[in-house]
């Protein structure tokens, strides 16, 4: 089981199997995929994919996969998530997505800047890296308010929706974490 993390508006906490379906309630509407380079229908069964968490997320001492939702600490409302993947020990890749009434009120930012940290400082990871569609403004500028370096792009990689997708390339270190204002 993975740590409660706190903000100062948020409770992280790891995703449950009840959750499932408060997952799918926000993540399967179109303005969440529209600007995803996914199938509508991978977001159509929140409680599978959560059971395909616990199924491949490794054990404790190895786990590779690290995932919370974030709820209003004021009130418990589930307002999004936030995930971190390892491809490597000491690599990990930042996913999030907050619900659309939430949209524009800073959530997405407050709980991957958590994340991040938790990713640094207690799971000791040298880099976290996020790919975003070009044309998700929002996804974008989150991840530059997070003092990601945009790394390059990858064009026309994944074919998705019937089209194809360029995603942005985003990392930040470990050593730029520690520099952060916010980090300390």
């Amino acid at each position: 089981m993975l740590p409660e993390l706190h903000t100062e508006r948020l409770l992280l906490r790891e995703v449950r199997l009840e959750d499932g379906p408060a997952l799918q309630a926000f993540q399967n509407r179109p303005e969440q995929w529209r600007h995803q380079a996914v199938e509508p229908e991978e977001l159509a069964d929140g409680t599978l994919r959560v059971q395909r968490y616990f199924e491949h997320c490794g054990p404790d001492t190895e786990r590779r996969i690290f995932v919370y939702v974030a709820l209003l600490r004021s009130s418990g409302e589930m307002v999004g998530q936030v995930s971190l993947s390892r491809s490597h020990p000491a690599i990990a890749h930042l996913g999030f997505g907050v619900a659309g009434e939430h949209f524009r009120k800073g959530y997405a930012t407050e709980m991957s800047r958590r994340l991040i940290a938790f990713g640094f400082e207690d799971i000791l990871v040298h880099r976290i890296c996020a790919d975003v569609a070009i044309g998700n403004a929002g996804c974008v500028r989150v991840l530059e308010k997070l003092g990601m370096t945009r790394e390059g792009v990858s064009r026309d990689c994944i074919l998705a929706q019937g089209k194809w997708w360029t995603e942005a390339k985003y990392a930040i270190l470990e050593q730029d974490h520690r520099m952060m204002a916010w980090a300390a």
